[in-house]
């Protein structure tokens, strides 16, 4: 494996972030170091995105803009400051370090596994509600009653817009703008009700 993909394997944003020595929030929000910043508006996990000045990237991107480093040279102080192992590292395999060098290897990587699969989920499960969000939207547009004497008789797609939508609303800022540990608290609590959306659009469509 080269240098870059063994590097961005291995570490994110928010933990060169956090080694270098900027502060992070719960949220995964910190003061962009690339612009006079003086409220937090750097969003940072495996990758990275200021929404003051637009600065993005991965964190390759991101140490060479810190340090003042081309692509190469980034990569190569992230695998000595995280004694992550490539092609390059003395016999490519992990006896160069010592044993507990090694199994804080491995645990960073197991734990860029499940932050993948963690972002993976939650992207599909943005997508389903924000999905069924438009639905309940045009059903509240289209299938209201003319009256307020037909409330009692109304659609039964206009009751599940009304009863449904601030929840989804709910749902989809939580998992948006919640920190990691409050996104996996909220996966295991409504992973459920997500199944259960995404088994009503397919219902609807």
């Amino acid at each position: 494996m080269n240098i870059f993909k063994s590097v961005k394997g291995a570490v994110s944003v928010m933990d060169a972030a956090s080694f270098y020595g900027i502060k992070v929030n719960r949220s995964g929000l910190c003061n962009c170091p690339f612009h006079n910043d003086k409220t937090p508006s750097m969003k940072v996990d495996i990758r990275f995105y200021c929404f003051g000045c637009g600065a993005t990237g991965d964190v390759i991107d991101f140490v060479g803009k810190l340090f003042g480093l081309s692509p190469l040279e980034a990569a190569k102080k992230i695998a000595s400051d995280f004694n992550v192992i490539t092609d390059d590292s003395p016999h490519g395999c992990l006896p160069a370090y010592s044993k507990k060098e090694n199994n804080t290897i491995v645990q960073r990587n197991n734990e860029y596994l499940l932050r993948k699969e963690i972002d993976l989920y939650v992207r599909d499960a943005l997508f389903i509600l924000h999905q069924y969000r438009e639905k309940l939207r045009t059903f509240r547009q289209d299938y209201a009653p003319k009256s307020i004497d037909g409330l009692d008789s109304c659609s039964p797609l206009f009751e599940e817009a009304i009863k449904n939508l601030n929840k989804i609303d709910w749902m989809i800022d939580e998992l948006t703008f919640g920190s990691r540990p409050e996104q996996i608290e909220f996966i295991n609590n409504y992973k459920g009700e997500i199944e259960h959306v995404k088994f009503r659009l397919t219902e609807i469509n």
